[in-house]
């Protein structure tokens, strides 16, 4: 039977220099395949650089040339209340800060910053033919920039503004970048406080998004954080860390212990908190903000937050920062037996997983365990996906609530962004 073995993991990450740039930081994972023919080791190396500011997403173009990093609290302390007080700043400075990597050594060097004019940067996505970026800003909605732009250190954002108080945070694109869909946290629309916002962006032939505006919100439950469009553009797939107090609509699952709970406490002190969802939207019924857009809602266990499909569409992960778990559905399944979509559960490999990314051509699994709610910093756990996922995950250490991931074009670096520590971790894969 054919097999796959990860051996003995080392890391050693150095701290970043005075300067932006820090020191290369080397950290080797051996992955010794069997798989028909001779093994093959994988190396991961960190290069970590220093943020100007509180850095949420990093998104790479697809030559590999520019990673652009949402950035908040620039020159500034962190911010000391709630995320749902955040948006209520007027002091914040954010924006998108622009590196350079270079395509020889691989090294990162910082470009410029360009301010978005809002009191959040948060999800990024990079529209067709990378000319515009779209930036998921708070309470401004979501901004617009222009890349070519960015890549010289400047931009005037345009926005498309959501609900008062939305608190904007994750942006995905139809893969023809005419719409954009938004995650707004808090804004309340139809009693329910979250939605997602749908934009229609005027993107030209060039891919510049000339006339962007809100078409509108559908409500999606109690606080949105996150959501993930199929490969295909056809379905949306929402995450709710809560069901709302006044439910007025069926979620499968309930029965399922794994998925639906009320007794999970995430940080020390804090009241204990029922289950999240997810939910599985209709594209076109939601350009056309139709009632019906959502054709499925299942229990997703504490804290849903993030979503990652696979390619072909065979898998649906989502970490369930509560539970310190990942849940992997079948989403065939989620829309037409959700009740039995869910295949299996296991450990995030580290306390309160949000970030993940799927890698060399899905098999293998990134989780940013974001340590966020304890003090000291988190770690990256890489779950191998062949077969049942390794009870053991092998461990890459991060710095202080490690967040989000993304993967470049050609899937050779997983950028991850440290929001307490203030650093971006560019972990290239050799193979």
């Amino acid at each position: 039977m054919n097999r796959m073995r990860m051996n003995t993991f080392k890391s050693a990450l150095s701290s970043p220099s005075d300067s932006l740039i820090s020191n290369l930081a080397v950290a080797i994972l051996f992955l010794a395949t069997h798989l028909g023919r001779p093994a093959q080791n994988l190396d991961i190396r960190s290069e970590i650089c220093a943020t100007r500011g509180n850095p949420t997403s990093a998104v790479s173009t697809r030559d590999g040339r520019f990673v652009f990093v949402s950035v908040t609290n620039v020159d500034q302390p962190d911010f000391p209340g709630p995320d749902s007080a955040a948006g209520s700043r007027t002091d914040a400075v954010s924006g998108i800060e622009v590196f350079r990597r270079d395509v020889a050594t691989h090294k990162l060097s910082p470009v410029g910053f360009v301010k978005t004019g809002s009191t959040g940067a948060n999800g990024l996505v990079l529209l067709p033919q990378e000319r515009t970026l779209a930036i998921g800003v708070g309470d401004e909605g979501v901004a617009f920039l222009d890349v070519r732009d960015l890549e010289h250190g400047k931009g005037t954002p345009r926005f498309a503004h959501q609900t008062a108080g939305a608190g904007t945070f994750d942006v995905v694109a139809t893969p023809d970048g005419k719409y954009v869909f938004s995650s707004n946290e808090y804004g309340i629309v139809s009693g329910q406080r979250g939605s997602v916002g749908v934009i229609s962006t005027g993107i030209d032939q060039k891919g510049r998004a000339r006339s962007p505006h809100t078409l509108g919100q559908i409500p999606a439950g109690d606080v949105v954080p996150s959501l993930a469009i199929s490969p295909d553009g056809s379905r949306l797939y929402v995450a709710s860390e809560l069901i709302p107090q006044s439910q007025s609509f069926a979620i499968a699952g309930s029965n399922n212990p794994v998925l639906s709970k009320n007794d999970r406490v995430q940080k020390q002190g804090s009241p204990a908190r029922p289950n999240g969802y997810i939910s599985v939207v209709d594209v076109q019924r939601a350009i056309a903000i139709k009632p019906d857009a959502i054709l499925a809602r299942v229990a997703a266990g504490c804290s849903p937050v993030r979503i990652v499909e696979a390619a072909d569409a065979s898998r649906l992960y989502v970490s369930a920062r509560g539970d310190n778990s990942i849940l992997e559905f079948d989403p065939h399944r989620l829309e037409n037996d959700p009740e039995h979509s869910l295949l299996h559960s296991f450990a995030s490999g580290g306390t309160a997983p949000v970030g993940m990314r799927l890698f060399m051509s899905d098999r293998y699994l990134a989780v940013a365990n974001s340590n966020r709610f304890a003090e000291g910093n988190g770690n990256l756990a890489i779950h191998k996906l062949e077969g049942n996922p390794d009870p053991e995950p092998h461990r890459i250490s991060a710095g202080g609530f490690p967040r989000n991931l993304s993967l470049s074009a050609d899937g050779s670096t997983l950028y991850l962004t440290n929001y307490k520590s203030r650093t971006l971790q560019a972990l290239e894969l050799n193979h």
